[in-house]
């Protein structure tokens, strides 16, 4: 039997927070040169900081997020990417490929991602799909897969086209997936690398655009971006605290003074904390007919987050189903939805902590003074019964004695 979606209160949620040093206070708000950006926790995807995170824009080098990560999943670390005809006529940031040259696919990694190579981005679409056009169509329906829903890409390096835009939220979700990946983390966060390459024997060093690796040792990535049309766009990522961020800066003044800003902000003001671990106690709800008389509802998992300094967050219990004896301990019974004034939320499903049994004292699900009732017509039904057998038997000895 289903029920409509009851909305309980908890009784009870625990929250375990970190406790903050006394000179973390709450800053005043976070402000950024940026038209777009966005800050979030990279182990779930909880926003920390947006602004304007849906509104398409130029992406420029950002795109090579995409790229590389295709890079990843298509090839072999050992495969040759042979360069394709017309590619020493890409335009701005370059390797100086030559036409047919053979670079492995480890190696055009660091080539991507640390010298923005725009002429190995087209060599790598060639690889993949055969053409840029084809590669464009794989890069959008990646995109697509893993969320992204105001993003279109047509070409592999970020080369202005008023076709080519993507967003702040959009490139989060594209840095998050990317950064899955052990290869790619560790080629982000390298400075400099020497690749190996059949004929351009003079251009071996790889050195990465993205200046910020050298201020911050916290640093690992990701990716820098400019172009006139663009502006100054980065895609970062800092571990501290146990915990990574990734930043996105679309259209920025100054990215590293938008960055810094950010990652600052960030872990001044947030702590990883378990709101409600496993087996925690959501709600409580009594039960009619049933022993016990109520039932304690529990989260089946860790509910983990950054949580702001001096914000609590709170719950709210969903039941889908209708609660009653018989149910066995474990039995989801419904969701919490925890959130706080930030705009977090999180839904995690709830089952029951104990099982319910029928109280042994109620004969019938009409209730106790019914089943009292039907009880006592049913032993007044068997005394008559009883003394009408009796009195058959009296009448039949009474015949016999008379006619025989």
């Amino acid at each position: 039997m289903r029920m409509a979606t009851l909305r309980i209160i908890p009784t009870l949620l625990f929250c375990f927070g970190v406790a903050y040093a006394a000179d973390q206070k709450p800053s005043s708000e976070l402000k950024v040169s940026a038209k777009s950006a966005i800050i979030v926790d990279e182990a779930t995807g909880q926003i920390l900081y947006k602004k304007d995170i849906h509104t398409p824009r130029y992406p420029a080098s950002t795109t090579k997020i995409m790229t590389g990560m295709l890079l990843i999943e298509n090839c072999l670390p050992t495969d040759w990417i042979v360069a394709p005809k017309g590619v020493d006529k890409i335009e701005r940031s370059s390797m100086n490929l030559r036409v047919g040259e053979k670079v492995s696919a480890r190696g055009m990694l660091y080539a991507l991602m640390l010298r923005s190579a725009n002429d190995g981005c087209v060599a790598v679409a060639h690889h993949i799909s055969g053409s840029v056009p084809e590669f464009s169509k794989l890069m959008n329906k990646r995109a697509k897969d893993i969320g992204c829903l105001h993003t279109n890409f047509n070409n592999p390096n970020g080369l202005n086209d008023k076709k080519h835009t993507t967003t702040a939220y959009d490139l989060s979700l594209m840095a998050r997936e990317a950064m899955k990946y052990e290869e790619f983390r560790q080629v982000v966060k390298t400075q400099k690398k020497t690749i190996v390459r059949s004929m351009n024997h003079e251009d071996l060093l790889m050195k990465s655009h993205n200046r910020w690796l050298e201020k911050d040792e916290t640093a690992d990535g990701i990716k820098t971006g400019f172009t006139r049309d663009a502006g100054r766009c980065y895609v970062g990522s800092v571990t501290r605290d146990g915990y990574r961020i990734i930043t996105v800066i679309l259209n920025s003044e100054d990215w590293q003074v938008d960055h810094k800003a950010m990652v600052e902000w960030v872990y001044a003001n947030h702590k990883r904390t378990i709101a409600a671990p496993a087996g925690a106690e959501v709600s409580r709800i009594p039960v009619p007919n049933s022993t016990p008389e109520a039932l304690s509802v529990v989260t089946n998992e860790d509910v983990s987050y950054l949580k702001r300094s001096g914000v609590e967050p709170k719950v709210e219990v969903n039941l889908t189903s209708e609660v009653k004896a018989p149910l066995s301990a474990g039995t989801q019974v419904g969701e919490a939805t925890f959130s706080d004034s930030t705009g977090w939320r999180k839904t995690v499903p709830v089952v029951a902590a104990t099982s319910l049994e029928p109280d042994p004292f109620i004969l019938s699900t009409m209730g106790g003074k019914a089943g009292f009732g039907i009880l006592s017509v049913a032993l007044i039904g068997g005394v008559a019964s009883l003394r009408s057998r009796r009195r058959a038997r009296f009448y039949a000895k009474t015949s016999r004695s008379t006619f025989f």
